[in-house]
């Protein structure tokens, strides 16, 4: 029942999220932490990290690491097929219609229409991860050697085009030392 439950919580993820991986972090979150308790705040951090660390998609990666923590390995497989899955058909209908309308002015409106609410998910999944990552639980106040590594880091990958892989080495060698 559980994995019936993972794949479709992550199903309704993946069919509600637009704007790629990190606009759908929100409602990952939304479902895992608040809704169903599967896991905590803190977890659900960590999986953040570990999503964004390993190679693919932010979106799958963090269904297969909470499906994981969840239900093991076949709550990993539940969630990450639930979180696909509707990206598969959407994607497969979107480029049937896409090659028919892709003309038709009402169709390129609908589609400019979606851009800000895109913008906006974002924005709110960044807000997110950052209230997770620069704000103590137990206090509610900032931790202060977090927000000088999120403003560090920050300065180099913005000014000095640091590459993004060598900010992320760099911050986990400071966890191991800092945290």
């Amino acid at each position: 029942m559980l994995y019936l439950a993972l794949f479709f919580q992550f199903f309704l993820i993946g069919a509600l999220s637009f704007g790629g991986g990190y606009a759908s972090l929100t409602l990952i979150q939304s479902t895992v932490v608040e809704k169903q308790g599967w896991l905590t705040s803190a977890e659900f951090a960590d999986i953040l990290t570990l999503s964004e660390i390993t190679p693919g998609p932010i979106a799958l990666n963090a269904a297969s690491f909470a499906g994981f923590r969840t239900a093991g390995i076949a709550g990993s497989i539940a969630a990450t097929l639930g979180c696909a899955a509707p990206s598969c058909i959407l994607v497969s209908v979107l480029a049937v219609l896409y090659m028919k309308y892709r003309k038709c002015a009402l169709f390129s409106n609908i589609l400019a229409a979606v851009r800000p609410a895109v913008c906006a998910m974002i924005a709110s999944s960044f807000m997110t991860i950052v209230s997770i990552a620069l704000i103590e639980p137990s206090s509610g106040t900032p931790n202060a050697v977090s927000v000088m590594l999120f403003a560090g880091t920050s300065l180099l990958m913005f000014t000095q085009k640091f590459p993004a892989a060598a900010v992320i080495l760099f911050s986990g060698m400071c966890g191991v030392f800092l945290f």
